[in-house]
């Protein structure tokens, strides 16, 4: 199910053993169509505690703001991963933090780093793969002509699925307050997952509606 409407005016839809997955809006001035990312800090970090004040949460973030903002209201974190991409841009990574839950990396593969060691030529003739590290390089989304997707800066579907595949199980919830044009919610319906979606901006709704989501 998705909404076109702000999420804190559905919270008691918010079941309270789901996952809450999103890349919120960092309040870095970027330009959003019905969306002001410039709020004052107090307000700032009020709509993030509303977002993600249940146990579960997994979000995606440049590192001051997981240090400094959601550190403070969150507590402690499970487990953080380094997302990198090469790109133009000053900021090449992002951090992906999980509170209150943890990934499984024995769920999901990637190549090994060292292939030419002995021990690991050996492991991958057995057609074995390395279980996920907690660096991950995988390429952002270029959508400079938006002219398929609407938003400017949708997450790698990759990404999204790969957090789901290894922090979740078929039939749970997976809750994106903020879902733009809907990447983690149509990773999670794909993955078999139930999903629930809020975003205000009429555009990306209809999007993510003409996506089948």
């Amino acid at each position: 199910m998705i909404y076109n409407d702000d999420f804190r005016n559905h919270l008691d839809k918010f079941e309270s053993n789901a996952i809450i997955f999103s890349d919120p809006p960092y309040n870095q001035g970027y330009h959003y169509s019905e969306y002001r990312d410039n709020l004052d800090k107090k307000s700032y970090g009020k709509l993030m505690v509303d977002a993600f004040r249940f146990k579960k949460s997994i979000i995606i973030s440049y590192p001051e703001e997981i240090v400094n903002l959601f550190g403070r209201f969150m507590g402690d974190v499970s487990q953080i991963v380094s997302w990198v991409y090469n790109s133009n841009t000053a900021k090449q990574s992002r951090l992906i933090g999980w509170w209150g839950c943890k990934p499984d990396f024995k769920r999901g593969g990637q190549p090994y780093k060292n292939p030419t060691d002995k021990r690991i030529a050996k492991r991958i003739a057995e057609g074995k793969s390395a279980r996920l590290y907690d660096w991950w390089e995988i390429n952002q989304v270029k959508n400079v002509s938006k002219k398929d997707n609407p938003h400017p800066c949708p997450i790698p579907y990759e990404l999204a699925k790969r957090v789901i595949e290894i922090s979740s199980n078929p039939g749970d919830l997976i809750i994106d307050p903020f879902a733009g044009s809907g990447t983690i919610l149509k990773a999670a319906k794909d993955l078999g997952r139930r999903y629930l979606g809020f975003e205000i901006d009429k555009i990306y709704f209809y999007y993510m509606k003409k996506i089948g989501l």
